[in-house]
């Protein structure tokens, strides 16, 4: 419009068409500036209104609920004008009870009236009767007394005969009970000394079986300690034996030893430190071993009871995390660990036996590594089992 008003400024000054461009232009403006704001009054009006309709809506919700709770009212009401005019019923009932209870009780006391005098004539008599009974009282007290005492002598009298009599009957039944308890004694007398005659000829029996008892268990016992004195050697036989061969497989080692009836294999020999899965280097050993032991269970008889005694021992250093819960549980699965593999060369599970002692029994009670490595061992003895009773 400016553009317009500029290209149009060398145009005449009665030419009016442009100014009135300018006020539609902004009659135009203005009355959209009022449709807008009139639209926004709508919104707005429309917003307070769906706000009064929520509001509207509560209130009848509540409105219904005030006449739930007056007609609720209004039957409590209706209720409670039945029981008063119930109660009114039965008060007015009490009151003519009441009356009638009244006159009754009118009529009553004149007849207590009457009767008052006809009972104090009564008492009058009463008086006198009870003085009369007073004297026959008296009279039959003393009557009473006489016969008492009387009856007292009487009654001693009868005591005195029932105790003659109860001490007679007692001496008699005494006398007649004594006579039965001594024929009683003399049987029972008689029967216990046959019965000691038989008892004392039964003794001598059992002693004599006794006697041949003691010399048969006497001569059991030695034949049994000679049988077993000659397992126990023959046993002893072919421990030596084993030993001496095992000596021979293992002369030139120095990780193995022998203490007293034992072979000691350190640990390092057949296992990995903290495993106990044989190693392949403690397998050829554990088969030289086998074989010998083999050999050797070949020729021992079946009725010796022997059996490969495999102990396990670790140091007392703690186990790490791991498969093994403690050096317990460490020494006793390298103990089984041999004892399965000397199974799978052959030899009878019926002859091997394994324990573990962790580090309870160790050889050396030093702390140094080499005390240590001492105490790492597996111990194998052949011993005899005890037969089971």
């Amino acid at each position: 419009m400016a553009l317009a008003r500029l290209g149009n400024t060398r145009r005449s000054e009665s030419f009016t068409w442009p100014g009135f461009v300018d006020a539609l232009a902004t009659l135009l403006m203005v009355i959209i500036f009022v449709l807008m704001v009139f639209v926004l009054i709508q919104a707005n009006l429309a917003y307070r209104v769906s706000g009064q309709d929520a509001t509207l809506g509560e209130m009848r919700q509540q409105l219904a609920s005030l006449s739930e709770l007056l007609n609720i009212e209004r039957r409590a009401s209706a209720d409670l004008a039945a029981n008063l005019a119930q109660l009114q019923i039965q008060l007015d009932s009490s009151e003519t009870e009441r009356r009638s209870l009244a006159n009754t009780l009118a009529s009553v006391e004149a007849d207590l009236g009457a009767r008052t005098d006809d009972l104090a004539a009564l008492s009058a008599k009463q008086a006198e009767t009870e003085a009369a009974l007073m004297a026959a009282r008296s009279s039959l007290d003393e009557r009473l007394r006489a016969l008492q005492m009387v009856e007292g002598q009487l009654a001693l009298t009868e005591a005195r005969n029932r105790t003659q009599q109860q001490s007679l009957d007692t001496l008699t039944a005494e006398t007649t009970a004594s006579k039965a308890e001594v024929a009683q004694m003399t049987a029972v007398l008689a029967g216990l000394r046959q019965r000691i005659e038989d008892l004392t000829a039964l003794l001598a029996e059992k002693d004599r079986q006794a006697q041949q008892d003691k010399v048969a268990i006497a001569n059991l016992g030695k034949s049994l300690n000679n049988a077993l004195a000659s397992r126990v050697q023959e046993l002893q036989r072919f421990r030596s034996e084993f030993f001496g061969r095992l000596r021979d497989v293992l002369k030139d080692r120095d990780d193995v030893q022998i203490v007293g009836d034992r072979f000691v294999f350190q640990s390092e020999v057949l296992f990995a430190p903290g495993q106990a899965d044989v190693a392949e280097s403690g397998q050829q050993e554990l088969a030289q071993l086998a074989i010998a032991l083999a050999d050797i269970a070949a020729k021992i008889p079946d009725d010796i009871n022997w059996v490969l005694q495999v102990d396990g021992h670790t140091d007392d250093l703690p186990v790490r995390a791991g498969r093994y819960t403690d050096n317990w549980d460490l020494s006793t699965e390298r103990a089984l660990s041999v004892v399965r593999f000397l199974v799978s060369q052959g030899l009878p599970a019926q002859h091997l036996a394994a324990t573990g002692y962790g580090e309870f029994q160790p050889l050396s009670l030093g702390e140094t590594a080499n005390d240590r490595r001492l105490n790492r061992r597996i111990e194998m003895k052949i011993t005899q089992r005890v037969a089971a009773k």
